[in-house]
Formats: C-alpha cells, sequence, structure tokens
C-alpha cells in the first residue's frame, strides 16, 4: 500500500509539473477588437487587410483571439475611440486576456482631383488604435493612425478600393511598429 501511495504522490507531482510547465510556456493571450466602420462597397477586403496582417504579426508569439465588440456595444459604447480602458477591461475580464488590441475603421474621407491632364482622388483612412496591458490596466498605446493616399490617371477615373488598401499598408507599418516596440518591450 505504501508504494501505492509512493506513486500516486510522484505521479501526482509530475502531472503538476507538466501543467505548472505547459501554463508557463503558454503563448500570452491578445483579444483582438475590431470594428469597420468605413461604410465602404469593399469593407471585406478592407477586413482582410488589417486582420491578415495582425494575425501574422502577432501569431509568432501570441495567442490571436477575436473578441466580440457586441460586449462593449451592450455597455453602451459604439465608439472604440471613445471607450475608456477599464471599461474594455471589464467588458472582458471572464476572457484572461494578457492584452487588449482596439482597432477600428473610421469612415473614410474622399476628394477628387482634376486637373488638365488628369484626374485623381486622395482617400484619407482614420484608425485609432489602442493596446492595453490587462494585468497592469495601464495603455501601451492610445493613439490614431491617419494615412493620406493619393492615386492620379491621365484616362478614366482611379478606384477608391485601390487607393484605400495602399493607405492601409501604410497603417499595418505602423501598427506592427507598435507592436514590436510596445509589446516585446512590456513581456519583462
Amino acid at each position: 500500500m505504501k508504494r501505492f501511495r509512493l506513486a500516486m504522490t510522484l505521479w501526482l507531482a509530475f502531472a503538476l509539473l507538466l501543467l505548472a510547465a505547459s501554463t508557463a510556456l503558454a503563448a500570452p493571450r491578445v483579444g483582438v477588437l475590431y470594428v469597420n466602420h468605413a461604410k465602404s462597397t469593399y469593407d471585406g477586403a478592407i477586413d482582410r487587410k488589417l486582420l491578415k496582417n495582425l494575425k501574422k504579426t502577432l501569431s509568432t508569439k501570441y495567442e490571436f483571439v477575436r473578441a466580440d465588440a457586441k460586449r462593449l456595444e451592450d455597455l453602451g459604447m459604439t465608439d472604440l475611440a471613445m471607450a475608456e480602458r477599464r471599461d474594455i477591461i471589464d467588458a472582458f475580464r471572464n476572457e484572461r486576456f494578457d492584452y487588449i488590441l482596439c482597432l477600428e475603421v473610421e469612415p473614410l474621407i474622399r476628394k477628387e482631383r482634376v486637373s488638365v491632364f488628369t484626374t485623381g482622388i486622395d482617400i484619407t483612412v482614420t484608425v485609432p488604435f489602442k493596446l492595453i496591458r490587462v494585468a497592469e490596466d495601464r495603455y501601451l498605446y492610445n493613439g490614431k493612425f491617419v494615412e493620406l493616399q493619393s492615386d492620379s490617371t491621365f484616362i478614366g477615373s482611379v478606384g477608391n478600393k485601390s487607393v484605400t488598401l495602399k493607405a492601409l499598408n501604410k497603417v499595418n507599418k505602423k501598427i506592427n511598429q507598435v507592436l514590436r516596440e510596445k509589446m516585446d518591450a512590456g513581456k519583462g
């Protein structure tokens, strides 16, 4: 009987060590809260451009988890840029996120340009971006990316989608820079 108890104790100790090791090695969870207010005919392309970049950037070191924006809407917050850090953390308390990343695409601003030889457009893309470290209840980043992209042609017209996606490439580069600088520095 003593051998059985010793074997069970050793087995239990080993199982607890494995559990502790797997918990310690688990990638930090990043809740990605994304809302698109662009109201364009190509919202799907905008969503893919931003979310694919986030997933690719985060998946190497973090667990990427889409957070449901409906939770904030149920609390009366429809504008992520105006939502306060504490409200966001409280809304997702049970999800056990290490970080919460809020990304919102505001309505696009389009301007036409016409000259003697060319026609073109300017598209301004505004993307409020928040990065919260939950354990410390603090912002790692709270700002807005505003990018202007222009294009023109001699014949015909320029499409809004291509210009918008070029502006989003610039936004993605800035997001990646913030994630590298702030999240990697905040891990220690």
